[in-house]
């Protein structure tokens, strides 16, 4: 049996916690990515972060932040544009790294903004999106054999676990 700070101390996923900092250092597997193919803007929490992935139409995808910084809107209903994932509420528009590179409505729409959204870079392989968001340039994804077998012989689904990530494996 764990003692309770052990618990915490494995359980706690968060950015900062130590179990946390561990598995932002690989790629965690976030989503099948026959989800964007029916709604190409999904909501997503991921080592306790509410972030938003998106496909935007020129099919390159993107993991940024939930909340807008002008007003705070779920960008979850945000528009998928060429460049990245726009604003539902004044189209802002951010792209795959967090930056606000048009604000329409404003003097100057495209001048730099001084702050960005949390955003991590994504990769599908397999039929499954990756995500990494660990600090500097990330590893290869590992070359497993369920994501180079050819489609016909490999199925991407989903299961929702009620539990932290240890109960998981304990199962």
């Amino acid at each position: 049996m764990l003692s309770v700070e052990m618990n915490e101390r494995l359980t706690r996923v968060g950015k900062g916690t130590p179990c946390g900092e561990l598995m932002r250092r690989y790629w965690i597997p976030i989503a099948p990515y026959a989800q964007l193919l029916e709604n190409p803007v999904r909501p997503v929490r991921i080592l306790g972060e509410d972030l938003v992935l998106y496909k935007n139409t020129k099919g390159e995808l993107g993991l940024i932040g939930q909340r807008c910084m002008h007003r705070l809107v779920d960008m979850q209903y945000g528009i998928p544009d060429e460049c990245g994932l726009r604003c539902p509420y004044h189209g802002w528009l951010y792209d795959a790294n967090g930056e606000c590179t048009e604000r329409p409505m404003e003097a100057n729409p495209r001048a730099k903004f001084p702050r960005k959204l949390p955003a991590y870079p994504v990769r599908e392989m397999g039929g499954v999106i990756f995500a990494f968001m660990g600090e500097g340039e990330p590893p290869l994804i590992p070359n497993y054999n369920f994501l180079t077998a050819p489609e016909d012989y490999r199925i991407v689904f989903r299961v929702i676990q009620d539990c932290n990530w240890v109960q998981g494996m304990e199962s």
